[in-house]
């Protein structure tokens, strides 16, 4: 297959304003990017947007020094209009926040001659800002063209990746790479001398100031559907896949009960694990749904050295892409039937609850005092939990205080600590969830699809206490009972889940050579990042056989890769500041 890299389907911002004439790396990097297929798609009092070759992306003018890069969504409001009533930066980004949602990075210089970057809560689209000069740039994914306009000081930065290596979700968070800036989602971003941002919308805060909540079935069967509309209304072709699971099925029949589901071939990928062959599930749902199944077997085989190449060539690691067989084979589908789409149920764990937390008990004692002890309700939650009753009534009353933090936790995690224990946890799963979002090689080939992570979604079920998600302390109970009617019994009334840890094992198992060849005296343990003297101990047959996390492997490789990738790359970038004469103009 065809493996593209990462940046064709992104955008670029050149924000020249204050510049007396375009510098020489500047004018070479813009002839570069036109040669490499990008076009300038808008131009408005020196800021200049470029499409990739086969971005799918729209620039807009909003307004005389604003631009929209992507889409957003809102009844009755239009940007324009938000833009001549709000004059501080702040206030207008939160107005844009509030009165609508999408996939975009809203931009615009303002009267300090900076440029502004608001992105998207959802995290659909990166946005990654530095200068260069008099020049303010911003990329989702800067291109080999512009090496000559990265920053001088370019640079990996090991404390950072070391914290990846550490949290895995902090790949979504901060650059590993110094000189480079990343907009966090929701946050508005100031490129002046310095990158400064701010949170306009987190988890956490929206959270927080969440005082009413519409926890009625038909309101989340109705936000859902909605959100599923929207994403999918510009596109004549997807794929949508059906696990098996919960959170597919609901986002399969919302495709179908808004009209849509003529335009999606449906998929299920399995393997030879019985816990990773979910066909009598996804039949199911097929079945009910009246459409028909595609499935593919996923082989358990041994991955090589140049499987991994792809996931280092993004700015970010892509860590979505570490299932390398059915990425792989994903987006080679998708391009084979040219479609522009793919849907997923993913974040439906997070943003519907799945996880079987003793914490709602608290979250519920917290709003509604001691008739929150239930004794029924705590009794159900002590079955759903697997913990005594006992136990749970004593960490509602008495919640342990969280230790202080050793490491730096994402920075949607910020204030937290003053949520609701379980909700907390929510906003933890949300934050984890970022990586749906991130590089991989069907993210080259289609727009990834997440209704579920959608801002209207992730609004609705952050308003709604744990307690009430988990109706009738279940998992995801509200959302069982909201879309039950429209999947089977055998799935939304099942009490197990898919799982890949087999299965990982033993893709580990038949590529030990590799992964010891990549990670031993590799870059992250000459760093001091990884201690790889027990390797042989953690990689034999009967430690992979019983432990959970075997794809760690998978996930250092990938992130030794992205280490080397990025050491060639700064060397070319080095090599084409030197190329160009500073003071040639075009």
């Amino acid at each position: 297959m065809t493996v593209t890299t990462p940046d064709l389907r992104g955008y670029v911002v050149i924000d020249e304003h204050g510049a007396e004439a375009p510098s020489g790396y500047l004018a070479d990097a813009v002839r570069r990017l036109l040669a490499a297929g990008w076009r300038k798609a808008l131009e408005v009092e020196g800021l200049s947007v470029y499409l990739g070759p086969d971005s799918p992306l729209k620039a807009t003018q909003v307004h005389r020094r604003h631009i929209l890069i992507g889409d957003w969504q809102a009844d009755g409001t239009f940007l324009s209009t938000l833009v001549a009533l709000h004059r501080s930066a702040g206030a207008l980004a939160r107005a844009v926040v509030s009165h609508g949602w999408g996939r975009y990075v809203f931009i615009w210089r303002d009267d300090d001659g900076d440029l502004r970057l608001l992105r998207d809560p959802s995290g659909a689209l990166d946005c990654i800002c530095w200068r260069s000069g008099s020049a303010a740039l911003a990329s989702s994914q800067p291109p080999e063209a512009l090496n000559g306009i990265l920053p001088d000081d370019l640079a990996i930065d090991w404390t950072v990746l070391g914290e990846i290596v550490g949290a895995v979700n902090l790949a979504s968070d901060r650059l590993a790479l110094t000189g480079l800036s990343a907009v966090m989602p929701g946050s508005l971003a100031r490129v002046g001398t310095a990158v400064t941002q701010e949170a306009v919308w987190t988890p956490t805060l929206y959270a927080a100031d969440a005082r009413d909540w519409d926890d009625r079935p038909e309101a989340l069967v109705e936000v859902v559907d909605r959100a599923v509309s929207v994403l999918v209304a510009d596109h004549d072709r997807i794929v949508t896949e059906i696990s098996g699971g919960l959170d597919s099925a609901i986002v399969a029949a919302s495709l179908i009960g808004n009209g849509g589901g003529a335009k999606s071939r449906y998929i299920n990928y399995y393997d030879d694990q019985p816990e990773g062959d979910e066909r009598p599930f996804a039949r199911a749902a097929a079945a009910r749904l009246g459409v028909d199944l595609e499935e593919i077997h996923k082989p358990i085989a041994p991955v090589s050295r140049r499987q991994f190449d792809p996931l280092g060539q993004g700015v970010r690691p892509a860590l979505h892409g570490i299932d390398m067989v059915y990425d792989a084979d994903m987006a080679g589908r998708a391009r084979e039937r040219r479609a522009t789409g793919l849907l997923t149920g993913q974040g439906g764990d997070a943003v519907f609850f799945q996880s079987p937390d003793p914490l709602v008990v608290a979250d519920r004692v917290r709003r509604e005092g001691l008739k929150g002890l239930d004794p029924i309700y705590v009794a159900s939650v002590a079955r759903w939990t697997r913990h005594s009753v006992w136990t749970i009534a004593r960490h509602s009353l008495f919640p342990k205080p969280r230790p202080p933090s050793t490491t730096r936790r994402h920075q949607w995690l910020a204030g937290a600590e003053t949520l609701p224990p379980a909700k907390a946890r929510q906003v933890l799963q949300l934050a984890n969830c970022q990586t749906y979002w991130s590089d991989c090689l069907r993210a080259r080939s289609a727009t990834l699809l997440h209704p579920l992570l959608t801002q209207p979604v992730m609004e609705h079920c952050l308003s709604i206490p744990t307690d009430r998600l988990t109706l009738g302390a279940r998992d995801r109970g509200l959302a069982r009972s909201a879309f039950k009617e429209r999947l089977p019994p055998v799935i939304a009334e099942r009490r197990d889940k898919g799982d890949l840890s087999r299965f990982y094992a033993m893709v580990v198992r038949q590529s030990v050579d590799v992964v010891k060849t990549l990670l031993v005296g590799g870059r992250l343990a000459a760093n001091g990042l990884i201690d790889t003297r027990g390797f042989d101990q953690d990689l034999a047959d009967s430690r992979l056989i019983w432990d959970p996390a075997t794809n760690r492997f998978l996930i250092l490789c990938a992130l030794e890769v992205w280490a080397l990738t990025w050491e060639v790359r700064i060397e070319r970038v080095r090599r084409a500041k030197v190329a160009v004469e500073p003071a040639e103009n075009p």
